[in-house]
């Protein structure tokens, strides 16, 4: 199998260098580390994107005055973003912006920005401006798209060619349409509106309509390794919330067919998807809220389960007797389950997990969305592995009982097992079932001192592995109306010995580096695809083979504040990944890639370049390992070094005592012979 790895050793060069951690383990816990060179926006951060190829993750922010858009560019040897911004954008005239998407739509390696925006004299819908990127980094004038309704358009491949489409309601035209991006040298037609091709047997199916605001995403639901569309509607006639979901057909491009449907729990909040019990699926996050009282619901997604193994005397791994059985073999991780589970259902459902607030924090209530922000911005749950034990946590806001207008608390709900029923959320079933989890608050850390926080958001500063947090809070006296926020960095300093691995699947416009004439080559890290999708197995430390499946940016609509890349957690291992599936979102009869020991604590980057679909199979992507060095190698390569020199020096002892041993006993034999011989 013919395979390309890049690898950087983290020994060849500083640490700090390559990941620019410095001293980040000084204290142990979460510490706060000031705004880091934001303190003066004057706006709210809207999103994170690679925004140059120093592979660092970039802020771009949204102006208070919501008419530009400005890029905030990560200093790796300052430990900060710059103060003074890279690029500033300015919308016409008229135009107030309501979301910023970096991505690249040009297909050239670089960052491209979408910006959606709003006009008085036309409500309800959206003005959608594209600012491509030049090969050097500037950008070129903006393209106007066709405009959308006001429920923003989520970014898609919804072609399965790698390009990065839109999913919306265009304005004017009845149902959802698809922005179908034709990008070649004539810029100024990159995108054509299209009708979205969806096969069902339901008749009669109700058509979506998109709730305004939504969270539909862009993720696999059916384990195929393969984007599916998860649609978030609302109901014509109740005005209730509903779901769609439409899987992809790697053998039909731009063909999505019908799997499941139905209507959301009354009070239902933003959605948000994660593996929550490490069973390889896509799980569903997200709150209810109704009568003042809050839960937290985690509705697990039931698929063919891993197939159990058992070690032989020789340490190999051998299939169950009895044969083949209704599960997913590990080497076929990207098997697609089309009559996989997701049941919402609020009562005798096994499948629906909830979570009651008040018995987790203590405040009853959630902040759902900002009300202050005159984007009435939606609070989604945020969804992270911050302990790196394979299990995502959440972090969110509430809204302390009888605060003052604006004020809030912030939290950071651990996952647990549910080992007892005692636990909120688990019933007796669930103990016996060790997957179904539970949460609880993480006490005792400086996120107890922030008031007045309107969202919160992970970013692994500085790439090291680690998921810090982002606040940002009301400035001041500041009470209603602006969209100025000040913003605050929490730095993640727990040290444990969990392992973690981070990857990045690109849009492969580029294999390996951009090269252009007559101007240096880059990196391609801007052309991160929303979509991707990872599934791998690890052995715990108890010999137990676990799956789990992330998703690399599902979403992007209402400021979604999620990070290019994939990080998840693997847990106390002691063990390579065995066997790591990497999926793109191409149409083609494999859409992925499988990777076997890859090493933990590093950073895959895989570019799927190729021309067309059969003639390059994917074991000629172009893939990049990064190995993160840790926070233990000086120590260890001083006690190395130390141990290599006492061994050593014991060692030349040795050897010195014997030689002189050696030179005694021939004297000594050469006295006896001059003895005898008198």
């Amino acid at each position: 199998m013919h395979c390309r790895w890049l690898v950087a050793l983290a020994l060849a060069v500083p640490a700090h260098a390559l990941f620019g951690f410095g001293s980040r383990r000084a204290t142990d816990g979460f510490v706060g580390a000031g705004a880091l060179g934001l303190e003066g926006i004057d706006g709210t951060v809207a999103a994170w994107g690679y925004m140059n190829d120093d592979r660092f993750v970039d802020a771009l922010v949204v102006h208070r005055d919501r008419s530009r858009v400005q890029v905030h560019e990560w200093v790796a040897a300052s430990f900060a973003f710059n103060s003074t911004p890279s690029v500033s954008l300015t919308v016409p005239r008229g135009l107030q912006v309501v979301n910023v998407v970096p991505g690249d739509f040009m297909y050239n390696g670089r960052a491209d920005l979408l910006v959606m925006a709003e006009a008085a004299d036309t409500p309800g819908a959206l003005k959608l401006l594209l600012w491509p990127s030049r090969m050097d980094g500037s950008f070129d004038e903006a393209i106007e798209l066709p405009s959308s309704m006001h429920a923003q358009p989520l970014v898609a491949d919804t072609t399965g060619d790698m390009h990065l489409d839109l999913v919306g309601h265009a304005l004017g035209v009845e149902g959802l349409s698809i922005w179908e991006n034709q990008v070649s040298d004539n810029t100024s037609a990159a995108f054509a509106l299209t009708t979205p091709v969806l096969e069902h047997s339901v008749n009669p199916l109700p058509g979506c309509e998109l709730a305004d605001p939504h969270s539909s995403a862009f993720v696999d639901m059916n384990g195929d390794c393969l984007a599916d569309l998860f649609l978030v509607c609302k109901d014509k006639l109740s005005g209730q919330l509903a779901y769609q979901i439409w899987t992809a057909d790697k053998e039909k491009p731009k063909t999505y067919s019908f799997a499941r449907g139905g209507f959301l729990p009354k009070g239902t909040g933003a959605l948000s998807f994660a593996d929550m019990n490490r069973d390889g699926t896509m799980d569903v996050v997200f709150p209810t809220c109704q009568g003042g009282k809050c839960q937290i619901n985690i509705a697990y997604n039931q698929q063919l389960p891993l197939c159990a193994t058992e070690r032989d005397a020789f340490g190999g791994w051998t299939p169950p007797p009895g044969g083949a059985r209704a599960c997913r073999d590990p080497s076929r991780l990207c098997t697609a389950d089309d009559t996989f589970a997701l049941d919402f259902r609020t009562e005798h459902n096994d499948l629906l997990a909830r979570i009651d607030l008040e018995a987790v924090v203590g405040d009853a209530q959630l902040l759902l969305q900002d009300e202050l922000s005159p984007l009435h911005t939606p609070v989604s749950l945020r969804i992270g592995d911050y302990n790196k034990d394979g299990y995502p946590d959440i972090l969110l806001l509430t809204v302390p009982k009888g605060a003052p207008q604006g004020a809030t608390r912030v939290h950071l709900l651990e996952s647990v097992s549910c080992k007892s029923a005692a636990h909120p959320g688990c019933t007796a079933k669930d103990a016996r079932a060790p997957e179904h989890r539970s949460m609880r608050r993480l006490p005792h850390t400086v996120l107890d001192n922030v008031e007045f926080a309107r969202s919160a958001a992970f970013i692994d500063l500085g790439e090291d592995g680690a998921l810090d947090v982002m606040i940002q809070s009301l400035q001041g006296a500041q009470i209603r109306g602006s969209l100025s926020r000040a913003v605050h960095f929490v730095r993640n300093t727990y040290y444990d010995d969990a392992f973690f691995l981070k990857t990045l699947t690109l849009n492969g416009a580029c294999a390996g580096r951009c090269t252009q004439p007559d101007a240096p080559s880059f990196a391609a890290w801007g052309s991160a695809q929303c979509g991707a999708s990872y599934k791998f197995t690890v052995l715990d430390p108890n010999g137990v083979r676990r799956a789990q499946q992330v998703a690399q940016q599902p979403q992007s609509a209402y400021m979604a504040l999620q990070q290019p890349a994939a990080l998840f957690g693997l847990g106390r291992t002691n063990n390579y990944v065995e066997l790591l599936f990497v999926g793109s979102t191409r149409r083609q009869p494999f859409p992925y890639v499988a990777m076997e020991g890859v090493i933990p604590n590093s950073e895959l980057v895989v570019a799927p370049a190729q021309q067309g679909p059969v003639a390059f199979p994917p074991e000629s992507w172009h893939r990049e390992l990064f190995l993160h060095p840790g926070d233990w190698v000086p120590s260890v390569t001083a006690v190395l070094a130390g141990v290599i020199a006492l061994l050593g020096a014991i060692v030349f002892a040795l050897d010195l005592h014997e030689q002189r041993e050696d030179q005694q006993e021939r004297k000594r034999a050469v006295h006896a012979i001059n003895f005898d011989a008198l």
